[in-house]
């Protein structure tokens, strides 16, 4: 029982966010590299994200503007514990998925992903019996080094995690996304070693 004006708003949204989320990442990636004076950014090579978790992937908004993209990954996409169950509709569509309850470990044996998509996750979580705290920690076990997360949420949620990602070491930047809201981005990357 899904409003089909609902359902297109939000792949509509998703494919603007995919849009500016790789704008965000290929600078970053490839900060590192060095570049000849006068040469362009080179493009994002074809399979940057090879495979990624949405762990709250409602409709499955992300998977679709991934696929409508043409970017080659896989996605996870993980409808939370306690919220509305759209797993049907992200099945339906053809995409993999699992119902999860964050509070718990998630069941990653042999994959780790390259990138982690937490949208209004943390605001969620607060609610719950678990920490915040603990779901960095499970989600520092899910990432590969070098890996992203890509968090949104409040600027409340933002700060707090801000300050998780510190605890685990992980390299975190603010983004505000200037649409006049109260959302913010925490783009995280994992580093290769812990310093």
């Amino acid at each position: 029982g899904i409003p089909p004006a609902e359902f297109y708003e939000d792949r509509e949204y998703w494919k603007s966010a995919v849009r500016n989320y790789w704008s965000l990442l290929t600078p970053l990636i490839f900060s590192d590299h060095p570049k000849r004076p006068g040469d362009e950014d080179p493009l994002p090579p074809y399979n940057m994200l090879r495979n990624v978790m949405d762990m709250n992937a409602h409709y499955g908004g992300l998977n679709a503007a991934l696929s409508d993209g043409k970017k080659s990954a896989w996605v996870m996409n993980v409808v939370p514990a306690g919220i509305h169950n759209t797993l049907a509709l992200i099945l339906n569509q053809g995409f993999a998925g699992v119902l999860h309850d964050w509070c718990e470990p998630f069941p990653t044996y042999p994959r780790t992903y390259d990138m982690l998509h937490a949208n209004g996750i943390l605001s969620h979580l607060s609610s719950e019996r678990c920490s915040m705290m603990d779901l960095f920690l499970e989600m520092d076990r899910i990432l590969r080094p070098e890996g992203w997360a890509i968090i949104s949420d409040n600027v409340g949620a933002i700060e707090m995690a801000r300050t998780l990602a510190a605890q685990v070491r992980w390299e975190a930047r603010v983004i505000d996304p200037q649409n006049g809201s109260d959302q913010r981005l925490l783009v995280c990357q994992k580093p290769f070693l812990r310093k």
